[in-house]
This record gives structure tokens, C-alpha cells and sequence, in this order.
């Protein structure tokens, strides 16, 4: 039966492990065939700071020409935001033909943490970079792990620059991109902020303001405020509500993510958190046909109150808060290009917030203000931001026990970077399995013992299913009374497992997505936040911490009693450490450091505890109401004082052989 329930164990995991192949094969194939469609679509355009936000008043500077505005604008139509009541189509604001556009000029401003790169194209921000350096004076969040003089650029690659606006004038549902020449005003740029201005030929007045925070200030240094200004200079309204949308920015897979499962657009309205993922672009088949979905080229949805937005990767993101919220989303994948190198991770994310501010009338001015949040997915950060924008983290059902590790790992890691800077993460992860491990030593004391005196009463718990086969009730009673003679509790072997299992997802939800684990190495480990691949042979990756991980785990279980002779059971037991090494294989090796310790740390209480006596009583006399009879105060006396006295019998043993008795006088 052992051999049967063994075969039938190795032929449903091989059958799982080949439908999941061929589902990330059909995937994969998928996607590539979603992409070849896009291509041959490429016609259709994809597409709390403190009160001070930057001012768009501007009176002293001169009036500004009109410039020529650039390519895609799609043709002026009845659905253009910005045609004034009673215009004709070619008399709104409208696109000239390819070529037309005037040269691009990029300025940068820049504090200890951030380069932001603005562009005349559309006024926005083109990029990205992320300059901060640790307490070595190195970068601290490089490009890549061979650049570590590189810095990590966001929004490297993306079809629109962060920040951008957007127009649906064909009433699509997909915005295009709105990216005419800005002119800069001059007087109100300065070392910390900088200004744009676009009149477009019908009077209406587009201004922007950026300002960035630095050394001197309690404000975060990754936080950008901006200001957008619409004024209608014409003597006619516009001809309908001002409905634009604002860019949050292009994010990228990363290497340790290349399928883009922490790569999403998240937004908040006031209750719940929703993110849109890669997958709704690839579709999927499902599992065997169950929760198949087709391709979607984006994501558009009216949502009555955004109060933010963010585009992230697996360690990068990018907040916008608005102080005006928004009334709808849209989300879209996109083809990073020539700006990546891995094709494994061309394609992106990004998407917008939709604003509807109302129809301008002659004269009138108005502003949206906004603060934008662009760096690292640091948790303690995230959170100050007061609107709930932590909640990009997605750390998922036991997000408390996630911020609790994430805390504590931060605050022993400040005192492990002392002594072990190049490899204080790694002896971080170890130091909170220690901890964690002590804390739930009584409890493991308490499974392992029940285990082994559960393994005792296996032959007469086996009796008692013969002698009462044909009698369910008596068999349940005999059982709970072998139970209570024998001080076992069947539940008691539930309790680690039952704390350790929300442990465990709590620091794969966390150790996955936080940026303090990018590049952090250990031992050979370069990098504990994606598998420690040493070698490629014939296509499969060879990770020894896996392998290191179901050794310590097959050890653990040999030397565990087992509690059960049910050959099922015993079955499943014997094939766990080859689950959990397929199924963490390819894990952060930072997750798998954690787990492997705890195997080891196991092992060693394992070890400890099969050498300890067990305390399970003698057998116990049995009076007439089935309960045991408890032994008298003379009987425990009796007992006690032969105890004492086989212990002096011991002692007496050990004298040495030179010891000389005193005489008596």
C-alpha cells in the first residue's frame, strides 16, 4: 500500500508540475501573440505637503507666442476638451503635421535623493533618477547590480513623461498623449523649482509649476508638488467640462519580477485599495480552462473618488495625490523599446488619473494641485504620507504581521550594519528567525511532545479500530479515554503550525516588494531579494539554497515522530520537502534564508528534545467510572523518598578512588 500511495503521490505532482508548463508556455505564447497585434495596431495612439503649493501667478513675466504643439494630438473634433462654445473643429487646438515639432530642451533639478529631468515637450517630467547614497557614499539604489555607479531611473522608457496630460478627444475611452512645446518662464524658475507655460492659438493658458524639497527641510525629498493652471484668456466659454488626464508614470519589471506579478496600477478611493495587474494584458487560460480570460488592451474605469494613484514595480513606485480627487483610472501595458535590455523586460505599465474640473468659462482660471511621491517602496516612508499611500506594499491579508517583521528587521538591521555592512540583511533574516523561533519554543515543545506520545499509542489506538469497527461511538470514546490516560492532546501538534503559517506568507508578501533587500548580498547570495541562481545548465537555473532548504527539511521530518500510521498521511509527509523545494524554488533567497534557518533551528530543538525524557506517567489504575485514580500524598511521598534515595545510590558512585573516609574520634 506504502509503494501505491507513493507512486500515486510522485504521478499528481508530476502531472501538476506538466499542466503548469504548458500553462506558462500557452502564456507566454499568448502574450506574444497579443504584442504582434499591438504592433500591427500601432496607428491607434495606447494610450500631503504643507499648504504652500508652488504659485502660478505669473504677472510679471511677458506674454508668450504661441508655439506649434506636437505630434500624436489626434485631429480637433466635437469631443475636444479644450474647443471654445461655438468653435469650429480646425479652430481648437489641434496638432500640425510630423516634423513640426520645435527642438526639445531638458532642465534638471535636484536634492540629496532625487535628479528630476523636465522636458519643454508637454512640460512634464521625463525621467527619474534616484541619486541618494548610503553611509559608504554609494549609490544606494543602482541601475543594475553590475552598475553600482549607475543610478535606478524611473520612467526610463515610458511612452508618456510622468505627469504629462492626456485628452480623449476621439471619446475612445483612450487618452492621447497632449504634448505641445512649453516655453519655460524664466522668473519663476529657481534651484528648487521651475515653471511652463503653453497659449494655445484659441486662448486658452496651460501653466505648470514644479518644486522639489532637499537638505534644510523636514519635508520628504522624493515628494514632487506640482500645479497645473488652465485659463481661458478668449471672451467664449468652453464648449464643454474640462475632462483631462494626468500620467502617473511608466514602471518596468525587474529582474527578480520579469513576469510582472508586483508590477501594477494601484488607486485608493477613500475605503479600499484596487490594483489593476499585467495579466488582465496577457489573458490566460486559466487552470484546465476554469478562469480563462482574453487579452484587454486597457483599463478604464469611472471611479467616483481617487484619492490617489500609483504606478509600481517590484521596489519602485510612483504616488500621485491629488488635492482635488479624481473620477476615474486608466491603465495600459506598453513596449519599453531600445530602453531595456532584457527582452524578457520590455514590456511595461502605466496609467492615469481622470479630472473633471468643470467647464472654464470666459476669463475664468483653474487649478488642480497635486504632490507626487516617486521613489523607493520604503514602508516607514510611504506610510507619513498620510493618505493611506502605504497600501502600495500590498502586503496582503496579514499586513499587520508584515509591518511588525518589516519594523523590527529595520530597527536590528541599524545595529547589524555596525558589524556587518556588506552582509547586514542576510545576518538580519537569521537573527529574526532566532527570534521568532524562541518565541514559539513552548509551543513546539508542546507539538513534540504530543508527537511522541501519540507515536505510542499507535498500536492500541489500531485496536481499538479493530475491536470497534462496528461501533463508531464506543470507538470515539475508548479513543478520547486512551487520549486522557496518556495526556495527549491531538490539537496541540496544530499550534506551530497554525502561527507559523501566517509568519511565513507575512515575510513572502514583505521580503518580495521592499527595496531595502535590492542587491543585498549574503554568503554567495548576490542578491536576497530573487533566487541565488550559481548556473544555467540546458535552460534550468541550478539555486543551492533551495536544495539546502529540502535537505534541513527531510532531516527535520526524520527525526520528528510520527504521529500517525496511516499510510496516506505518512505518504504525504514523506514528499513534503520535495513540495516546498519546487514550489520555493525560484523564491526571493531571502524567504528561502528564513526558511532553511528555521529548518536548522528546528532540528537542533528536535535534537534537544528526543534526548530528554519524556514526563507521560506510568500506567495509572482505572476505578469503575473509567476515569484515572489519582495516587494518595503516601504514595507520592513513597515515591519521591525512593527517588532520593536511587539519586544518593548514584552520587555515592562517582567518589573518587582517593578519597579518604574520616575516622571517627
Amino acid at each position: 500500500m506504502d509503494k501505491k500511495n507513493t507512486i500515486i503521490g510522485v504521478l499528481f505532482i508530476g502531472a501538476a508540475f506538466i499542466v503548469g508548463y504548458f500553462q506558462q508556455k500557452d502564456a507566454a505564447e499568448r502574450a506574444d501573440e497579443y504584442r504582434q497585434q499591438q504592433a500591427e495596431q500601432a496607428a491607434q495612439a495606447p494610450e500631503k505637503a504643507d499648504d504652500a503649493l508652488p504659485s502660478l501667478t505669473d504677472d510679471s513675466t511677458p506674454e508668450a507666442k504661441p508655439e506649434a504643439t506636437s505630434t500624436p494630438a489626434a485631429t480637433p473634433s466635437e469631443n475636444d476638451v479644450f474647443a471654445l462654445a461655438s468653435d469650429k473643429p480646425a479652430t481648437s487646438v489641434q496638432a500640425p503635421a510630423t516634423g513640426q515639432r520645435a527642438e526639445e530642451e531638458q532642465y534638471v533639478l535636484k536634492n540629496e535623493a532625487i535628479a528630476v529631468t523636465f522636458s519643454t515637450w508637454g512640460g512634464a517630467i521625463k525621467h527619474v533618477e534616484f541619486i541618494v547614497k548610503d553611509h559608504a557614499d554609494k549609490l544606494k539604489y543602482p541601475a543594475t547590480i553590475d552598475q553600482p555607479e549607475v543610478p535606478y531611473v524611473f520612467n526610463a522608457g515610458g511612452v508618456l513623461p510622468a505627469l504629462a496630460i492626456s485628452l480623449d478627444t476621439d471619446g475612445d475611452g483612450v487618452p492621447e498623449e497632449f504634448a505641445p512645446t512649453y516655453e519655460l518662464i524664466e522668473a519663476k524658475t529657481t534651484d528648487t523649482s521651475i515653471a511652463f507655460r503653453y497659449r494655445a492659438p484659441n486662448g486658452i493658458l496651460i501653466r505648470r509649476v514644479y518644486e522639489i524639497r532637499g537638505a534644510g527641510s523636514e519635508e520628504d525629498p522624493y515628494v514632487i508638488l506640482h500645479n497645473i493652471g488652465f485659463t481661458n484668456e478668449s471672451d467664449r466659454p468652453l464648449a464643454k467640462p474640462l475632462d483631462i488626464y494626468v500620467n502617473v508614470g511608466t514602471a518596468p519589471p525587474t529582474e527578480g519580477d520579469v513576469t510582472g506579478t508586483a508590477m501594477n496600477f494601484g488607486y485608493y478611493d477613500g475605503d479600499d485599495a484596487e490594483f489593476v495587474n499585467m495579466s488582465e494584458f496577457k489573458g490566460s487560460k486559466g487552470f484546465l480552462g476554469f478562469g480563462a480570460s482574453a487579452p484587454v488592451p486597457y483599463v478604464e474605469e469611472n471611479v467616483n473618488n481617487v484619492v490617489w494613484a500609483a504606478i509600481k514595480n517590484q521596489f519602485f513606485v510612483g504616488v500621485l495625490t491629488p488635492r482635488t480627487p479624481g473620477v476615474g483610472i486608466y491603465a495600459t501595458d506598453v513596449d519599453l523599446g531600445a530602453a531595456i535590455d532584457d527582452p524578457e523586460m520590455e514590456k511595461g505599465m502605466t496609467g492615469a488619473i481622470r479630472f473633471d474640473l468643470g467647464v472654464l468659462t470666459a476669463g475664468e482660471s483653474k487649478e488642480l494641485g497635486l504632490e507626487y511621491y516617486v521613489g523607493p517602496k520604503e514602508f516607514p516612508r510611504l506610510s507619513k504620507l498620510g493618505q493611506e499611500q502605504d497600501l502600495v506594499m500590498q502586503f496582503g491579508f496579514f499586513a499587520g504581521i508584515s509591518k511588525l517583521l518589516l519594523y523590527l528587521m529595520i530597527w536590528i538591521h541599524g545595529i547589524v550594519a555596525y558589524v556587518a555592512p556588506t552582509w547586514g540583511w542576510g545576518f538580519t533574516i537569521i537573527i529574526v528567525t532566532i527570534i521568532i523561533k524562541t518565541l514559539l519554543f513552548p509551543l513546539t515543545q508542546i507539538q513534540v511532545r504530543s508527537a511522541k506520545r501519540m507515536s505510542k499509542i499507535q498500536p492500541m489506538m489500531q485496536e481499538l479500530r479493530e475491536k470497534h469497527k462496528d461501533n463508531p461511538q464506543e470507538m470515539q470514546k475508548q479513543t478520547l479515554e486512551l487520549f486522557r490516560k496518556h495526556k495527549v492532546n491531538p490539537a496541540a501538534g496544530c499550534l506551530p503550525l497554525i502561527l507559523q503559517i501566517p509568519i511565513f506568507f507575512a515575510l513572502f508578501y514583505m521580503l518580495r516588494t521592499v527595496s531595502e533587500l535590492r542587491f543585498a548580498p549574503f554568503l554567495w547570495i548576490p542578491d536576497l531579494s530573487v533566487s541565488d541562481t550559481m548556473a544555467v545548465v540546458m535552460g534550468f537555473p541550478v539555486n543551492p539554497l533551495p536544495l539546502i532548504m529540502a535537505v534541513t527539511m527531510f532531516v527535520q521530518m526524520q527525526m520528528m515522530p510520527t504521529p500517525t500510521t496511516d499510510n496516506m498521511q505518512r505518504t504525504i509527509f514523506k514528499f513534503m520537502p520535495l513540495v516546498f523545494l519546487l514550489f520555493c524554488y525560484n523564491f526571493p533567497s531571502g524567504l528561502v534564508l528564513y526558511w532553511t534557518c528555521q529548518n536548522l533551528f528546528t532540528i537542533c530543538q528536535q535534537w534537544i528534545t528526543n534526548r530528554r525524557s519524556d514526563d507521560e506517567p506510568d500506567e495509572l489504575e482505572v476505578v469503575d467510572d473509567g476515569k484515572p485514580r489519582k495516587p494518595s500524598f503516601r504514595e507520592r511521598l513513597e515515591k519521591a523518598k525512593a527517588e532520593q534515595d536511587a539519586a544518593k545510590k548514584r552520587l555515592a558512585g562517582r567518589g573518587s578512588p582517593t578519597t579518604k573516609k574520616k575516622k571517627k574520634r
